[in-house]
């Protein structure tokens, strides 16, 4: 299996974030003349030793598998939803785990099309809602 993109950027990423030059690095590394040319256990060993020089994959290098469309929320009552919501789904009681999912049980609790527009009392409406939810079906 060959590298990733994700694998090619996090190698670029290092490199500029550390002031390394990449092509030297790859020369005298490995002979090759571009990262292009590494294998798939070369390039994780790169990236290993990037990480012993001090690098850090910062937040959303590390899988490149993150749900790009999923909202975050600074509300603290508004990460309380999407947190009872996905306990939901994990227990199985909730169909579809999905942010869309989550914006409809909003709009046919509340009225408003996103959570976002929720205020105060349109929050407590909904963790209450979903609390009774995981009581009702045994969870507490």
């Amino acid at each position: 299996m060959p590298p990733t993109k994700a694998e090619y950027a996090k190698i670029n990423i290092a490199c500029k974030e550390l002031g390394i030059d990449k092509y030297g690095l790859i020369a005298d590394r490995y002979g090759l003349e571009s990262t292009k040319q590494l294998t798939r256990q070369q390039t994780i060993e790169l990236l290993l030793h990037f990480k012993a020089m001090g690098w850090k994959v910062k937040r959303g290098q590390s899988n490149g598998k993150r749900n790009k469309t999923s909202p975050r929320y600074e509300n603290p009552a508004m990460r309380k939803v999407v947190a009872l919501w996905i306990t939901l789904a994990d227990e199985g009681k909730v169909k579809e785990r999905a942010n869309y999912a989550l914006q409809k049980y909003v709009k046919r609790m509340t009225g408003k099309d996103n959570l976002r527009w929720c205020d105060r009392s349109d929050l407590h409406v909904l963790i209450e809602a979903l609390k009774s939810w995981l009581e009702r079906d045994g969870e507490k």
